[in-house]
């Protein structure tokens, strides 16, 4: 699956301090993703790109319930429209019916549906082209993001929920159960359903009254995050080649998936641009070899390690071609020239 639905980034207003929270450096995550420094909300991403690095923080912080916490984290009033929403109808009925409705303004693709029946109330979630695996993480953290609001919303501290999760269970499911406070079911479906009890639905809101009224997002019909836009696809893959070099990880199809795209969809972009992903790859990996070959202290196969090759030769024989002469020697005729 390759979801390249846009998200705004006000959806990770929490994880840097969660990041601190851990003790995990956000900022290689961050890159290995694509994303950068940037963090600003407004700014939008490929929701791959976000599955991405929320599955590089579960490993990096040994957590496989990172997505509940994140969710715990969560201010729905920095979501813009959808949070404000969420929390700001009369009912819970109104709420959810207007989160829905100013879903777009956060991210695309979600596809939301309601259902009662037999005094039973069911909300489904699902994001649209995602694989349920690669998104787990985001998976968790909506559905605890969600059962928070529904308590808050109804003033229902108990209550018979339950939590229906697409993909395979992380960490024990009581786990899960004493975290939401809820039952909890894994499959192997497509979006979570949260059930609760059908009467929750027109209880007068619990925080009604204390929450600004949504504003309209003018955004919202314009959500896109295009690729099309080529300084942006060049810029975002350059980080996404520098990330995966340095793990190790430097592949197309890698890359395409970062990116919420399908290896032939990337190619095909990339040559609209005239260009490739080898000859984007080559040429990052020239860029950064004669900036880091003015660093004296680094070793040359260090270097090559850095930009990807797992042979020192490999990347030998590719600085000749680039310059003409061997890293070595290209670094100490430019160290001469600049009087170091």
């Amino acid at each position: 699956m390759w979801d390249r639905h846009p998200v705004n980034l006000s959806l990770l207003h929490m994880l840097p301090d969660v990041a601190d929270h851990q003790g995990v450096a956000l900022m290689p995550l961050l890159e290995r993703a694509g994303i950068g420094a940037d963090l600003e909300p407004g700014r939008r991403v490929a929701r791959a790109q976000i599955a991405t690095l929320l599955e590089d923080f579960s490993r990096r912080t040994g957590s496989p319930g990172i997505g509940l916490d994140l969710a715990a984290g969560a201010d729905p009033l920095r979501l813009g429209p959808s949070g404000q929403a969420l929390l700001g109808g009369r009912t819970l009925r109104e709420c959810l019916h207007a989160h829905t409705h100013h879903m777009p303004s956060l991210q695309g693709g979600v596809h939301i549906a309601f259902r009662e029946s037999d005094g039973r109330a069911c909300w489904h979630h699902a994001f649209a082209d995602s694989d349920a695996g690669h998104a787990a993480v985001l998976n968790e953290g909506v559905a605890g993001f969600v059962v928070a609001a529904l308590r808050a919303v109804t003033g229902e501290g108990g209550g018979d929920l339950h939590v229906q999760l697409p993909h395979r269970a992380r960490m024990p499911a009581r786990d899960y159960e004493d975290t939401l406070g809820a039952g909890v079911s894994f499959g192997n479906g497509i979006g979570i359903t949260v059930s609760f009890d059908a009467a929750w639905l027109d209880r007068p809101n619990a925080m009604f009254g204390t929450v600004p009224p949504p504003t309209e997002d003018r955004a919202t019909s314009s959500l896109a995050w295009d690729m099309r836009d080529d300084r942006a696809l060049i810029e975002t893959l350059d980080l996404i080649i520098a990330a995966a070099a340095m793990a190790g990880r430097l592949s197309l199809i890698d890359s395409a998936l970062c990116l919420g795209l399908s290896p032939r969809s990337l190619q095909r972009q990339l040559a609209q641009l005239g260009t490739t992903f080898e000859v984007q790859v080559d040429a990052w990996r020239r860029r950064q070899a004669r900036r880091h070959l003015a660093d004296r202290a680094l070793p040359v196969m260090s270097i090559g390690r850095m930009l990807g090759y797992r042979d020192p030769a490999h990347f030998v024989r590719a600085f000749r071609r680039w310059e003409g002469d061997s890293p070595a020697r290209w670094r100490e005729a430019m160290l001469a020239r600049n009087g170091n």
